[in-house]
């Protein structure tokens, strides 16, 4: 009776430790920065969007503007303090339509912004339309870590 016992509770190690599953889909990585893509009029989104979509006029070129930042948790336990954002300078960064075309290369400033002003029908939207949607995917390398990020730009009146 104690060999069965035995060989029971050794089966069950075996069986609870193979029952970790990976994702077989994607490898996550923590983000090395925190991506806010800003509007006409310079407001962030809030970074936790997945996917944020800023607005642009039909009538005028489009600008395309992102803010990254390097988040400091040093401090994240001390409510004095908190987490410190610091601007991430001199960063390059690829901007391509989604289904691949580039658009062009930017480079962050002091304050980690980096802008691009470019015509709707550079696009390849010759008509844009209030709603019409342009699926962007933004690209680049941080302390060894590549990133993609999504975005949207959609037209308005």
């Amino acid at each position: 009776m104690r060999k069965t016992a035995y060989i029971l509770f050794l089966g069950l190690i075996v069986l609870s430790s193979a029952c970790e599953k990976k994702d077989p889909f994607v490898d996550r990585v923590v983000s090395p920065l925190l991506f806010l893509v800003l509007d006409e009029n310079g407001v962030a989104s809030s970074g936790l969007t997945t996917e944020p979509t800023v607005s642009s006029k039909i009538t005028k070129d489009i600008t395309f503007s992102i803010k990254l930042v390097e988040l400091d948790k040093t401090n994240i336990l001390d409510n004095t303090k908190g987490i410190d954002s610091i601007a991430v300078k001199s960063l390059p960064i690829a901007l391509s339509i989604r289904g691949g075309a580039k658009i062009g290369d930017l480079t962050t400033n002091e304050k980690g912004v980096a802008t691009l002003t470019k015509p709707w029908a550079d696009l390849g939207i010759t008509a844009p339309k209030a709603g019409t949607t342009l699926l962007l995917s933004w690209t680049g390398t941080y302390k060894e870590v590549k990133f993609t990020k999504y975005t949207r730009i959609q037209g308005s009146n």
